[in-house]
C-alpha cells in the first residue's frame, strides 16, 4: 500500500475546500472501488454518477482525474472522497486485474468466441472489427524480383465506414460538426495505427478516402468553431508521415499527387490548408534538405521526420536529427525512452523553457525517479518563462515529501503567476511564523493582478470587508462578485446588503420581463436577511408590502414575492 496522508490530500485543495469536500466522504457516496496496480478507481454518486481514477507513486499522487464538471481549481470533492476512502478503508478497494492481464492466458479460440458473441449481440461491432484490427501488410515479389510490401486495408470497407460518418448532421443540427471531428479524428488514430505496424500504403489509402469524402462533405456541416478543419489538419499531418514511410519512384510520386492536389484544392477553399500542405511538401520533397521557400513548415516538417524515424525504430538517426534542428525537447524526452536516465538528465537541464522541463519531471516522476523529478522542477523554477505549471506541479510533490520549504516556495511562484485564493491559503499554512512577515507581500501580488475575483475572495476570508465591498461597488456589473460579497458581509454591513440587493432587484423588476424575477426574489431574500441579521423585521415587512401593493398585476413577479 502506497503511504498517503490527509496532509497530502489537503495540498491538492484550499484548507476551507477540503473540509467541505470532506462531508462527502462520510455521506458514503463512493462505491464500486477497485486497485489495479497503482491505479484507483471508484465510481460515485453525486448530480451524477461519475468515473474517478487517481494514480499513485512514490511521490504520492502522479495523477487524478473525475468525469464530473467541477472545474473551480483543485480535486473535486468526489476524489477527495476516493482518498479518503483509501487513507482510512482500504479493504473496501478490491484487486482487479487490467485488460491485459486478464486476456493474457486467453487462447486465440476462447477470445475469438466471446468476439462472436459479441457481434452478434451488437452488429456495428463487426463492421468496426473489419477496419479497426491492424492488418499487416504482406511482402511480394515483383517482376524485378524486389520484395514489396503489399497492403492489407480493404478499400471499398473503409470507404463504407467513412461514408456513414458524414450521411448525418449538417446545418439542420448545429452540433453535429463536433461529433463528426471526432469520428473523423478517429478514422485518423486508426490510420495512424495502421501506419505502427508498417503499412504506409494502407494508412495512405485510409486517409486519401477520409480526406476525399470530407472535402465533397464540408460544407454541410457547421464549422463555425473550426473543429473539423483541425481534424482535417489533423489526418493531413498524419498523412504526410505516412508519405515520409515510402519510398517513392518517380511514377508512384506523380501517381499520388494526382489524387491528392484536387482534394488539397478542395479544401483550401474553405481556409483548410496547413495538414494537407504538410503532405504535398512531404511527397515533393521527402527526405531532402528543403528550400528557403518552405520554411514556414520546416519545423512541422521535421516532426514529421522524426516521428517516423521513432516509429521505425532509428533511435541514433531520431537523436541526430533532433541535435541538427533543435528538437532539445524531443531529444530529451528519447534519451529517457531509451533508458539512458543519466544523459536524459544532463539534457534536461539544458532546456530553456519551465514547460519543457516540467514534460520531462512528469517523465521521470513516471518511472519512479523521484529525487531527479523534483530536483529539475526546482531547477525549472530558476529560468526564465512562464512557471505556474510547473509550480503547480511540484508543490504537492514537495509537500508529499516532506520538504516544506521548497513546497512554500512553489507555491509563492504559483502565486506570483496566478493569485488565488486556494494558493494564498498554502502558503499561509506552510509558512507559519512566517506568515507576518509574507502576507503584505502576497497582498500586493494580488492587488496588482487586477482579478477582482480572486482579490475579492481573500479580502472575504481575511475578513476585510470593507475593501470587499469596495471592490463589489466598482464592479457592477460582475453580479456574481456582488452576490459573493454580500452573502459573507450580511452580518457585518446588513445597510450596504440592504441597499445593493434593492437595487439589484428594482433593476430586474424594472423592464417588466417575467424571467428576470426570479433572480429579483434572490436579491431581495438576501436584503430579508440583512433586515432581519439587523433586527428590523418590521422594516422588511413594510418594504415587501410596498413591492406587492406596487406591482398587483404582474402575477409572475407576486408569485416569487409570496415565496419571501
Amino acid at each position: 500500500m502506497i503511504s498517503l496522508t490527509e496532509s497530502t490530500i489537503r495540498s491538492y485543495a484550499s484548507e476551507q475546500s477540503f473540509e467541505r469536500r470532506r462531508e462527502y466522504f462520510y455521506s458514503g457516496a463512493i462505491y464500486i472501488t477497485f486497485r489495479q496496480g497503482n491505479a484507483l478507481l471508484a465510481e460515485c454518486v453525486g448530480t451524477d454518477t461519475y468515473h474517478l481514477r487517481v494514480e499513485l507513486d512514490e511521490g504520492g499522487i502522479q495523477s487524478a482525474g473525475c468525469t464530473c464538471p467541477y472545474g473551480f481549481g483543485g480535486y473535486c470533492k468526489h476524489l477527495v472522497a476516493l482518498l479518503l476512502t483509501y487513507i482510512h478503508k482500504p479493504g473496501e478497494f478490491t484487486e482487479r486485474k487490467t485488460v491485459a492481464d486478464l486476456l493474457e492466458n486467453v487462447d486465440k479460440a476462447a477470445l475469438v468466441a466471446v468476439l462472436t458473441k459479441l457481434a452478434d449481440r451488437q452488429p456495428e461491432l463487426y463492421a468496426w472489427l473489419e477496419t479497426s484490427l491492424p492488418v499487416a501488410a504482406v511482402a511480394v515479389t515483383g517482376a524485378e524480383s524486389k520484395p514489396r510490401l503489399v497492403s492489407q486495408v480493404s478499400e471499398s470497407a473503409w470507404r463504407k465506414r467513412i461514408k456513414n460518418i458524414f450521411r448525418q448532421g449538417g446545418y439542420a443540427d448545429y452540433e453535429s460538426a463536433y461529433g463528426v471531428s471526432s469520428d473523423v479524428d478517429e478514422i485518423t488514430d486508426s490510420a495512424t495505427e495502421i501506419l505502427a505496424v508498417g503499412d504506409a500504403q494502407g494508412a495512405i489509402t485510409i486517409l486519401l478516402i477520409l480526406l476525399d469524402e470530407l472535402s465533397d462533405a464540408y460544407e454541410m456541416f457547421d464549422d463555425s468553431d473550426g473543429e473539423l478543419g483541425d481534424s482535417a489538419d489533423y489526418a493531413g499531418e498524419i498523412l504526410a508521415e505516412a508519405i515520409l514511410s515510402i519510398d517513392w519512384d518517380e511514377k508512384e510520386r506523380k501517381a499520388l499527387e494526382r489524387k491528392l492536389a484536387p482534394i488539397a484544392k478542395n479544401l483550401s477553399d474553405y481556409g483548410i490548408e496547413d495538414g494537407l500542405e504538410l503532405a504535398q511538401l512531404a511527397l515533393e520533397y521527402g527526405w531532402e534538405t528543403h528550400p528557403e521557400y518552405v520554411n514556414d513548415f520546416t519545423t512541422d516538417l521535421d516532426s514529421a521526420k522524426l516521428n517516423v524515424l521513432e516509429r521505425q525504430g532509428r533511435s541514433d538517426e531520431f537523436l541526430s536529427l533532433c541535435q541538427q534542428t533543435g528538437q532539445h525537447l524531443r531529444y530529451t524526452q528519447k534519451l529517457l525512452q531509451l533508458g539512458q536516465i543519466e544523459n536524459a538528465v544532463h539534457a534536461a537541464y539544458q532546456l530553456s523553457d519551465p514547460n519543457q522541463v516540467l514534460e520531462i519531471a512528469k517523465r521521470l516522476r513516471e518511472i519512479n525517479q523521484i529525487s531527479e523529478a523534483v530536483a529539475l522542477a526546482e531547477h525549472g523554477l530558476t529560468i526564465e518563462g512562464q512557471k505556474y505549471h510547473l509550480a503547480a506541479w511540484l508543490a504537492p510533490l514537495e509537500e508529499s515529501q516532506g520538504q516544506l520549504e521548497q513546497a512554500l516556495q512553489a507555491h509563492l511562484a504559483v502565486f506570483a503567476a496566478s493569485p488565488n485564493l486556494e494558493t494564498y491559503q498554502h502558503i499561509q499554512r506552510l509558512s507559519g511564523e512566517r506568515w507576518k512577515e509574507l502576507q503584505p507581500e502576497q497582498v500586493k501580488t494580488l492587488v496588482q493582478s487586477g482579478r477582482s475575483d480572486s482579490i475579492v475572495s481573500v479580502y472575504l476570508y481575511e475578513q476585510m470587508w470593507d475593501e470587499a465591498i469596495a471592490i463589489a461597488e466598482k464592479n457592477a456589473y460582475d453580479y456574481t462578485l456582488r452576490e459573493n460579497v454580500a452573502d459573507a458581509v450580511v452580518a457585518h454591513h446588513p445597510d450596504w446588503v440592504i441597499r445593493i440587493s434593492i437595487q439589484e432587484a428594482e433593476k430586474l423588476i424594472e423592464p417588466t420581463q417575467s424571467k428576470y424575477y426570479p433572480h429579483a426574489a434572490r436579491w431581495l431574500a438576501k436584503a430579508k436577511q440583512a433586515y432581519i441579521q439587523s433586527e428590523r423585521k418590521s422594516e422588511w415587512l413594510a418594504y415587501l408590502t410596498r413591492l406587492k401593493t406596487t406591482y398587483a398585476r404582474r402575477p409572475s413577479l407576486q408569485k416569487e414575492l409570496s415565496k419571501l
